[in-house]
């Protein structure tokens, strides 16, 4: 009885971050760039039980010991490529990354709404420098960068845009901002194609979110009612067998 307490309790648990993460994607439903994550359960260790008589011990079958979250999925399927018309809005269709920099480490992003900073530099919001294929990219006057990644001021060619992809892109790792941090090996995409004056939108659903979490918060509900039948069963074994 107390096992199906801690099995539904670690199912409740198991909901619980997975509400997390639902909640998590409908508020950055708006956020360029933003890929969407989901959580992955998985069983505990099986308990194997032996049946006993007088001759043989055998084995019958195994016991659930209840669920965990055994890691956090992120869907990195593209998202829906939104018209801004700020020429400082980059949307890259189809693969690849575009690499920024804080001074102390590079990541990866495709939220493309970068700025100019008061240096003159091409920037994201947060101050991370956005690379080109020379360094750090100096804007000096009105901005032309065509699909090819080539960014033309004062029609001179100033620099190209640094779009790579990632040698594994399960290697992953989220650090906000729709930013990704990538501890291995990375190649520049000679076909990359940018869109100027766009953005990409996140890749949440919010319907299938929606549906998400609603089916989350009744299996929540479930496992809520699994622990208070138990709980009214050892009452009865505590409280009316115990006199007998």
């Amino acid at each position: 009885m107390l096992r199906g307490l801690y099995t539904a309790a670690s199912g409740m648990n198991h909901e619980l971050n997975r509400q997390d993460a639902i909640a998590n994607n409908l508020a950055n439903i708006n956020t360029s760039g933003y890929k969407k994550d989901e959580m992955i359960g998985a069983s505990f260790h099986h308990e194997l039980y032996y049946a006993l008589d007088r001759r043989s011990i055998q084995p019958i079958g195994f016991a659930p010991l209840g669920v965990e979250t055994d890691e956090v999925y992120t869907y990195l399927a593209t998202g829906n490529i939104l018209t801004t018309e700020n020429p400082l809005d980059l949307a890259i269709v189809g693969a690849g990354y575009f690499v920024v920099d804080n001074g102390a480490n590079q990541a990866l992003t495709r939220n493309g709404h970068f700025t100019r900073n008061a240096q003159g530099y091409l920037a994201t919001d947060n101050g991370e420098l956005v690379l080109g294929e020379n360094g750090p990219i100096r804007l000096d006057g009105p901005v032309e960068i065509s699909a090819d990644g080539i960014i033309r001021s004062n029609d001179q060619v100033i620099d190209r845009l640094l779009v790579v992809m990632p040698a594994d892109e399960a290697l992953l790792v989220k650090e906000g901002h729709s930013r990704f941090i990538f501890d291995g090996e990375w190649t520049r995409l000679e076909t990359a194609v940018v869109q100027q004056g766009a953005l990409e939108n996140s890749n949440v659903n919010t319907i299938e979110e929606m549906t998400k979490m609603i089916a989350v918060t009744r299996a929540y509900e479930s496992n809520q009612k699994v622990i208070a039948v138990a709980d009214g069963v050892m009452n009865k074994i505590a409280n009316e067998i115990g006199r007998l």
